[in-house]
């Protein structure tokens, strides 16, 4: 199974920002899966998604175990959060952080770095 295959699992229920998300994935020809609640590592190791997008810091603290479980696993923990979360979410094992007010430019910018597409 490739890492692209299961999408880019957003983990929250903020559905105005699940939305936008959606939005900027399909122009950019990703797809995205919804995850309410925190999955658990077997099931985020066994799927490879291609990155892990927490709708908060607050749901990125949440979800330690988690990110603890995957440190040494190569799925990226990517978070939205605002110009003074940053610092936190990195430390708490954000790879990259989709700042507030959220941009498609910036959207496309943060996915790329962390997990480029691939062409069919």
């Amino acid at each position: 199974m490739s890492s692209l295959s299961s999408g880019y699992w957003v983990i929250g229920a903020d559905p105005t920002l699940i939305h936008l998300l959606r939005r900027f994935a399909e122009q950019s020809g990703r797809v995205l899966r919804d995850q309410a609640s925190v999955p658990d590592v077997g099931a985020v190791r066994l799927a490879r998604p291609a990155a892990l997008i927490f709708l908060s810091v607050e749901q990125l603290q949440a979800a330690q175990s988690l990110v603890d479980g995957l440190a040494a696993h190569d799925t990226p923990i990517l978070v939205c959060a605002s110009v003074t979360d940053v610092a936190s979410a990195r430390e708490l094992g954000a790879d990259a952080c989709l700042v507030h007010p959220l941009t498609y430019a910036q959207f496309q910018a943060v996915l790329a770095a962390v997990r480029p597409l691939q062409p069919p």
